[in-house]
């Protein structure tokens, strides 16, 4: 009966242990937001509700982020439109939607969102959300490219590539490896590779 009864004890504290962690590892991280930054975002302050939403965002809780992305972004805020763009684009605290990931880079590219330009260069090269159109991809990539963006020139380089097109590859490429583009340098290793095999 003691044996029984020692056995209990241990199922006991072991499940109460397993309960604690289990419920430790459910709980939310709650952001450091002060209770003014809070509620100017309450009551409308755009540059309040991108804080919020960023630091929601920083602590994991995606969904309240991009609660906080949207009121910001329909008040014009382009970072906060790129940033729910991405979250529609990933399926993050949001459902999947390209779509609405293609209208929130949209907002953003035209307010000259240096990422948002390279996010919707993608979404047209991919014909994700949007029908696919070289052109447009190449437009987008080129306005962050401009702005000195790598992998918008690694994308061009690439768009270029696809097109049959290995001289203007090769300018593009070489801007982005001379950026620290990674991919550039590959890219331009097997152009190499294939035109000592020829």
């Amino acid at each position: 009966m003691t044996i029984f009864r020692n056995n209990m004890r241990q199922h006991r504290t072991l499940f109460i242990f397993l309960l604690v962690v289990l419920l430790a590892s459910c709980s939310k991280t709650l952001p450091k937001v002060d209770q003014a930054l809070l509620d100017a975002a309450e009551q409308g302050d755009a540059a309040a509700q991108m804080k919020v939403a960023l630091a929601y965002d920083e602590a994991g809780d995606h969904e309240e982020a991009a609660r906080w992305y949207a009121l910001a972004a329909e008040q014009g805020v382009s970072e906060a439109q790129n940033n729910l763009g991405v979250m529609y684009k990933e399926g993050q605290g949001v459902s999947q939607d390209y779509a609405k990931a293609a209208r929130w880079f949209m907002k953003a590219a035209v307010q000259d969102n240096t990422l948002s330009q390279l996010n919707l260069g993608w979404l047209y090269h991919a014909g994700k959300g949007v029908r696919q159109d070289a052109d447009s991809a190449r437009y987008w990539y080129t306005q962050a490219a401009e702005k000195g963006h790598p992998t918008a020139w690694l994308n061009l380089g690439v768009l270029s590539l696809q097109q049959g097109d290995t001289v203007q590859a090769e300018i593009q490429l070489l801007e982005a490896e001379s950026m620290g583009n990674e991919g550039a340098r590959r890219l331009l290793e097997g152009i190499d590779r294939a035109r000592e095999q020829k």
